[in-house]
């Protein structure tokens, strides 16, 4: 309730007397209560009740002289004088019949009354007087009689309560209190009445009540019990909560618990979210006794699906009761939620109390306080003017539509509701000071994110589901000199969007860069090319983050030139091989030019060698071979066990060769007729003579041909050998010739 302002009382000088004595004995009888406090404050009740209740007839007529700043309507009133009179009545506050005669005496004040006191409590007859007080009202609560005093009194306050005159008294006091109201005073008793009707009553919204022991579990003056299963993660709801219990929030929560028997443990926790649990420890052991606990926390995500009792391997029945949980660091004693005590009829009695209302023709401008809602409705303008004016609010302020002609300084913007999404209690869109706007949305299966600061623009993409402890995810930065495409995971979700894509979390990365060109890093990074809009299906290339060329869908060659009739150089990039490799333009290779005139060049004029892998000549197939000079080499220095040839044998290997004309399959009829060896390659009994020696392998040992090289040189074994047989023959002639010549000179002779 508001603070009242101060209030003249006119007392006479008789009154202050009365009113001195009676505080006096008041103040020694709560001395001496230090010694008997219950029997003396009930034989203090009992004297001042019967004394209350044998005057409060005359006391209801008596004219009230109280100026104050407050107004209420006649029930309002009724019921608040009604109170008083029974406070008085059972606290004796009522003095005596003297007070009826205060009301035309001294003008003094309150301030006045209460130095009087002051100065009467301060002197040196108090002490004494507290002492004999105390002993008398000592001797008084010790008679034996007290036992039969305190029932008779009680049966005399019941009378008096309950005779017709109070009823009546009632009425004329809310009469007298009502007259005295002057409607100057509203303002005030505006703000002191929202305050009282706040604390005493409160209307279905109260998500705005901050009492620090408000009980935001609904219903818990009913006890909560459950029977265990004797399995784990046995759990059911106890209580739901008259509010969302935000991510943050400090809260202490307490109760007692007892089971029918001790086998199994127990833990109280929210339900969803993280399912952050409400006790101390996570296995709590089960006793017969009746256990309290209490436990202060803050709050690891966002709560509205009440609280759960979980009981794992459990079978007795267990009891939950006196339970309590309130953003409170500390604890505080059980007390129902507001929901469960306020009534209907309470609400629907002050619902209209404070409405301050102006009207002209059809507008209407009205000020409507009630608890936990006050409205200020204008049919017109409505304007708030203030050097500054000040929203002090835990909660946004909601403005549907605003202009803002000026700058937000410091301020942070906040647009939507929060989306208390996985865990996630961001706003749709966020500006802050800093000048960073981020956007944040989900999806049953992602959240997205964009920030947009100062020279970056930053796009996040992470999943929510995932089979293990790495969740895909994706990062995009926009800088200002590089476009940065990241993707890998985050170890554990990650719905705040704080993990970065980077380090030993990122598995792939495409960078462009005026600086750098396009980088390429990872298994599924690539370009990729996939064709006209004519193309049914992809056709094209892919260029692998190693700079590989591969065939998309159907493409079957890539090709470098000035256009498909004007190709350069053609590769088969198919999977079957069936495309070659062509070069429609010359190729210089080193020295060596390959021109498209089926021509071999060397460049620098040098030899053209063809030579195997380890650097020996390889062997060379053609056809025919149109040469100026045929240069065989037959250097000592690469050969080894080098003997003599016999030329008669060489010479009789010639001769046993079988020749034959032919012509190859391929010739046509105007083709020459061939002379040479056979090799026989087709029947298992040869037909045709070709010592072995003369015949040519390929590295398979398969045969190939006739070796010329062996084969001319055992010619020129055999030439020899004739040459040695013409020069025995010559010889033999020249001696002939001589023989002949000296038998025709003795025959001319």
């Amino acid at each position: 309730m508001a603070e009242s302002n101060a209030t003249q009382v006119i007392l006479t000088d008789d009154g202050l007397k009365i009113i001195n004595a009676q505080n006096t004995a008041d103040n020694a009888a709560s001395q001496a209560g230090n010694a008997d406090s219950a029997a003396l404050i009930a034989q203090s009740t009992a004297n001042a009740a019967k004394s209350a209740a044998d005057s409060n007839y005359n006391y209801a007529n008596s004219e009230i002289a109280v100026q104050s700043n407050a107004t209420a309507k006649a029930q309002s009133t009724a019921d608040n004088a009604f109170s008083q009179a029974t406070t008085a009545i059972d606290n004796g506050k009522v003095t005596s019949q003297a007070v009826t005669d205060l009301k035309d005496g001294s003008k003094l004040t309150i301030a006045d009354l209460e130095n009087g006191l002051a100065t009467k409590v301060a002197n040196s007859d108090y002490a004494s007087y507290k002492v004999q007080t105390a002993s008398q009202i000592a001797q008084k609560v010790d008679n034996g009689t007290f036992s039969a005093y305190q029932t008779t009194t009680a049966d005399l306050i019941a009378q008096k309560v309950a005779i017709s005159d109070f009823s009546a008294y009632q009425a004329t006091t809310a009469k007298e209190i009502s007259s005295k109201v002057e409607s100057s005073d509203f303002k005030t008793y505006q703000t002191q009445t929202a305050d009282m009707i706040a604390s005493k009553v409160s209307n279905v919204d109260f998500n705005n009540l901050t009492i620090s022991n408000r009980n935001l579990a609904l219903g818990t003056a009913t006890a909560f019990t459950m029977t265990g299963n004797n399995t784990v993660n046995n759990a059911k709801t106890i209580y739901t909560t008259s509010k969302t219990i935000t991510r943050g929030t400090t809260i202490t929560a307490c109760f007692d618990i007892s089971s029918t028997n001790t086998t199994g443990t127990f833990v109280i926790q929210f339900g969803g979210g993280t399912w952050q649990r409400v006790t101390v420890n996570a296995n709590n052991p089960l006793t017969t006794d009746i256990k309290h606990y209490s436990c202060t926390l803050v709050t690891t995500a966002d709560f509205s699906n009440g609280l759960q009792l979980r009981l794992d391997n459990a079978t007795g029945t267990v009891t939950v009761s006196n339970f309590i949980i309130s953003e409170s660091s500390k604890e505080v004693n059980w007390t129902p939620a507001p929901e469960d005590q306020a009534t209907q009829t309470q609400i629907t009695q002050l619902s209209d109390d404070i409405n301050l209302r102006v009207t002209k023709g059809d507008l209407i401008d009205e000020i409507n306080l009630q608890a936990g809602n006050t409205l200020i409705s204008s049919s017109g303008q409505l304007t708030l003017s203030g050097k500054t004016i000040y929203f002090d609010t835990v909660n946004p302020v909601i403005i549907p539509s605003a202009n803002i002609t000026g700058t937000l300084t410091g301020k942070t913007i906040n647009a939507g509701t929060p989306l208390n999404q996985y865990g996630n209690t961001s706003y749709p869109l966020t500006i802050n000071p800093d000048g960073l706007v981020a956007t944040t949305g989900f999806n049953s299966m992602d959240g997205l994110r964009t920030e947009m600061s100062a020279g970056s623009f930053v796009n996040k993409y992470r999943a929510v589901h995932s089979s293990s402890n790495q969740y895909e995810a994706y990062d995009g930065v926009f800088s200002g000199n590089e476009i940065a495409l990241n993707s890998g995971f985050t170890n554990g979700i990650d719905t705040d969007f704080k993990q970065s894509v980077s380090g030993n979390q990122l598995t792939g990365q495409v960078v462009l860069s005026p600086l750098n060109g396009i980088t390429l890093h990872g298994d599924t990074q690539q370009i990729t090319f996939n064709g006209t809009s004519a193309d049914v299906t992809p056709k094209g290339i892919i260029i692998t983050p190693y700079g590989n060329i591969n065939p998309n869908g159907t493409q079957n060659i890539w090709y470098v030139g000035n256009g498909p009739t004007m190709k350069t150089a053609s590769f088969g990039i198919d999977g079957s091989g069936a495309n070659n490799i062509q070069f429609n333009r010359s190729l210089d290779i080193g020295n060596l030019n390959i021109n498209t005139y089926h021509t071999i060049t060397s460049s620098d004029n040098g030899p053209i060698h063809f030579n195997r892998a380890n650097g020996s000549s390889v062997d060379i197939f053609a056809a025919t071979v149109n040469y100026t000079s045929l240069v065989k080499s037959s250097l000592l220095s690469v050969k080894k066990d080098v003997k003599k040839a016999d030329t008669a044998y060489w010479a009789q290997l010639v001769n046993s060769i079988d020749l034959a004309t032919y012509q190859y399959k391929t010739d046509d009829n105007t083709s020459h007729i061939r002379l040479s060896s056979i090799v026989d390659d087709v029947n298992d009994t040869k037909q045709w003579q070709l010592p072995d020696v003369f015949i040519a392998r390929d590295e398979n040992g398969k045969l190939s041909g006739v070796d010329d090289s062996v084969l001319l040189n055992a010619t020129l074994a055999t030439v020899q050998e004739q040459q040695k047989e013409i020069d025995q023959l010559n010889g033999h002639n020249m001696e002939l010739e001589a023989r002949l010549n000296k038998l025709e000179a003795k025959l001319n002779g």
